[in-house]
């Protein structure tokens, strides 16, 4: 039957593609395929977030620049701005289930953290779980899949299992600073079962975009509460949220 239904695909797709073919979703270019959706001009145009941003800079001091901070070290892609493409991508991704979107995103998220200093010393890569309901209502997890694309880069494998999001959290897009890290404060706690993969051991801390990184702090905080010895935090991009 698997064979069948294969055969099926395989036929009907050139088919489809005859009588729709596949653009790029941004700037409605053709393409020749149908996998990425979006098209290397585009993919180019978007100009990568330096270390030397402010908004970088801002972050990064605010995730590891305090004594005793739980992250070492911030690693995004992209400035996440209002209407861009890379919203747009990102939309496509959570939204409208463009899961290789995410398998994109992070490949080159991959490449990045592999350039840097970071290095490849690292046991695994941990995406920001989402909560059962939210889950159950996506169907799928975004970090998860631009987990996937790292995986592919780095050969690390992926502990989607370590942490739990116990607690429902409200949607974060209008809340202040402050309010986004009360809505987080002890929303992941670990899984018993793995705490013996957690010490001593060195871990990726991924997410989709991080605003004012509430979200990724309470992970690396339940984390470090297992004996995990180094964490580094990565997303597909940053954005400003200038609220206190």
């Amino acid at each position: 039957m698997a064979t069948v239904l294969q055969t099926l695909k395989s036929s009907v797709r050139p088919l489809v593609e005859f009588v729709y073919p596949p653009t790029c979703f941004i700037c409605e270019a053709l393409m020749a395929g149908t996998e990425s959706r979006v098209c290397d001009s585009c993919w180019a145009a978007i100009k990568p977030l330096t270390d030397k941003d402010p908004l970088f800079l801002e972050m990064s001091n605010r995730l590891t620049g305090s004594p005793g901070a739980d992250i070492e070290q911030l690693i995004p892609l992209y400035h996440f701005e209002k209407d861009g493409t890379i919203q747009a991508i990102v939309h496509q991704l959570k939204y409208d289930g463009m899961t290789s979107l995410g398998i994109e995103l992070g490949r080159r998220l991959g490449e990045k953290v592999l350039d840097g200093s970071a290095g490849n010393s690292f046991d695994g890569i941990v995406p920001v779980p989402l909560h059962s309901t939210k889950l159950r209502e996506r169907g799928y997890n975004q970090s998860e899949y631009i987990a996937r694309g790292i995986r592919h880069v780095m050969r690390i494998p992926i502990y989607s299992s370590l942490l739990r999001r116990q607690k429902y959290t409200l949607s974060q897009t209008h809340l202040t600073a402050s309010e986004r890290k009360e809505n987080v404060t002890d929303a992941f706690t670990l899984n018993k079962r793995y705490l013996l993969r957690i010490e001593g051991k060195k871990f990726l801390i991924v997410d989709d975009v991080i605003t004012t990184g509430a979200t990724t702090e309470s992970c690396a905080r339940a984390l470090k509460s297992g004996g995990a010895s180094k964490l580094v935090a990565c997303s597909v991009a940053l954005a400003e949220h200038a609220l206190p």
